[in-house]
């Protein structure tokens, strides 16, 4: 919308400034000239804000399509995004403490479910540890439970 306002601001500055350059030219073919040229530039920058805008939906219906079904509201769509990118913050943070603590993980998953409108809660982690990490099996469960108050599920790889 701020582009709007700005093509808005340029038209209306365009239109005045011609005015008072074709008030003081003379000239008739000087005058069409600067008509023509002017009336060019006023149809380019009305067209700026279309493209634009036709550029930014295809883009957002190409990545709604990718994510999401297309039945999805836009809430709907933005919710998914906020727990993936919750969920994403999550597994980097667990599998950090994790490596702080002297404990390598292959891996850590959570899985977040929404309650309300605006709560996300951890349903569940999953840490799946190779055969030689399961003598720290008890670390792992102590420093989960401390930092994400969730108990998690060991899996073997």
């Amino acid at each position: 919308m701020n582009g709007l306002y700005t093509v808005a601001a340029t038209v209306c500055a365009s239109s005045v400034i011609i005015a008072l350059i074709s008030h003081f030219v003379t000239d008739g073919g000087t005058k069409r000239l600067l008509g023509m040229v002017m009336g060019a530039f006023m149809v380019c920058s009305m067209l700026v804000p279309v493209k634009n805008a036709v550029q930014g939906m295809t883009a957002v219906a190409r990545e709604s399509t990718e994510q999401t079904p297309s039945a999805a509201t836009a809430d709907e769509v933005y919710q998914r995004r906020v727990l993936a990118q919750t969920r994403n913050n999550l597994e980097l943070a667990l599998t950090d403490i994790l490596r702080q603590n002297g404990i390598t993980v292959n891996r850590a998953e959570v899985v977040l479910s929404l309650t309300g409108e605006n709560r996300i809660i951890i349903s569940q982690i999953r840490v799946y540890i190779g055969s030689d990490a399961l003598a720290q099996r008890d670390n792992i469960v102590r420093v989960t439970e401390e930092n994400f108050s969730v108990r998690p599920n060991l899996i073997t790889e």
